[in-house]
């Protein structure tokens, strides 16, 4: 059987982060970090599935609780969470224009195209993979 998939949304806010999803409509959290936020989401994709159980919505609660969660960030949200990485030398390794990347990450208006969004993923997958190769002696 096929897994629900959702897609939640994490967002820098004045007091920290929050996240969304347009997948589950009504569910929100905040949280002071990313991971805190993940956390507070699992927590309240929980409470909508007890809530779905006393409905009597046990098959709805289950593809709920069993759902695969895919979480995306804006490129501002995440150069601030991860502000270790150089905009620029980040760019250079992606093969994008660093100005570019600049207002991407600083512009809430700016569109980030798939074809973009998927050269960023797939550059930081493979930065990824990159470092965990790497071991200190």
């Amino acid at each position: 059987k096929v897994r629900m998939k959702v897609t939640i949304v994490l967002e820098k806010s004045t007091t920290g982060y929050s996240a969304f999803s347009n997948d589950l409509q009504g569910l929100v959290t905040v949280g002071d970090s990313i991971d805190e936020v993940k956390e507070n989401f699992k927590e309240v994709i929980e409470l909508q599935a007890d809530y779905l159980n006393e409905i009597g919505n046990k098959d709805e609660a289950q593809e709920l609780l069993n759902a695969d969660l895919f979480y995306y960030l804006d490129l501002e949200t995440f150069f601030d969470y991860y502000s270790m990485f150089n905009k620029s030398k980040l760019a250079d390794y992606l093969g994008i224009n660093q100005s570019l990347l600049r207002r991407m990450s600083k512009e809430k208006n700016v569109e980030l195209s798939d074809k973009k969004a998927e050269q960023i993923e797939n550059g930081l997958h493979r930065l990824a993979d990159e470092l965990k190769e790497i071991h200190f002696a």
